[in-house]
């Protein structure tokens, strides 16, 4: 296992081994420009672009399409409670208020977004994104609290799964565990029978160890 890169893979076998498709995606929020070429397409959701990462393409992009994304990205301070409302997926005002304010932000400051694939990462990352059956969840869980014995602490709206959930939950709080939510579920078409996980870079090795000294389950 290695999570101190230097220009080198970082070896997370066990983490790895646990995506039964495609490979685990690194998200990093990077303050600096200098020797980068940004992209300036954004014809694709940032859940989008982690779901085309895991089958290897790589991006640099500065915002998000989705207005939810671009809020909880830390992109704009601009809450999407009218967005909300008018989706139909709050019953009224205050509730479509409340799941707006209630929303998960990334509070790091960056200049852009690079989303690649575990293979393709030279150097620290933010946050590892996995796609994974709920027993493989369960694993990564059980690493958690292997320990201390502490919980995974689940808390969400069913919305802003992989920006939210998934990327801004796990780097303050070490790890995300998410249901998904109608966007990500809609538009990056990750299965049914997945839940998507984001793991902070600091919590990386502390899972791996736990992976290795907790019992595996009966597929």
């Amino acid at each position: 296992m290695k999570t101190s890169t230097n220009g080198q893979d970082i070896k997370i076998p066990n983490i790895k081994e646990l995506m039964d498709d495609g490979e685990p995606v690194c998200v990093t929020f990077i303050d600096s420009k200098t020797g980068n070429q940004i992209s300036e397409n954004t014809q694709f959701l940032f859940c989008e672009m982690v779901q085309k990462a895991r089958y290897g393409e790589t991006f640099n992009v500065e915002k998000d399409r989705c207005p939810v994304g671009n809020y909880v990205l830390g992109i704009n301070d601009k809450k999407p409670f009218e967005y909300y409302l008018k989706s139909g997926r709050y019953k009224d005002r205050d509730a479509a208020y409340n799941a707006s304010v209630l929303l998960p932000r990334i509070k790091k400051i960056y200049n852009y977004i690079r989303i690649e694939p575990l293979s393709r990462n030279k150097k620290q990352f933010d946050v590892l994104i996995l796609f994974l059956k709920p027993a493989s969840a369960m694993r990564i869980i059980q690493a958690f609290s292997y320990q201390e014995g502490k919980q995974v602490n689940i808390n969400t709206l069913g919305a802003a799964s992989v920006c939210g959930d998934c990327t801004a939950v796990p780097i303050s709080d070490g790890i995300g565990v998410s249901f998904g939510c109608k966007g990500s579920r809609k538009h990056s078409n990750y299965r049914n029978t997945e839940v998507p996980l984001g793991i902070g870079f600091e919590m990386i090795e502390r899972i791996e160890k736990g992976l290795v000294n907790t019992p595996k389950t009966r597929n």
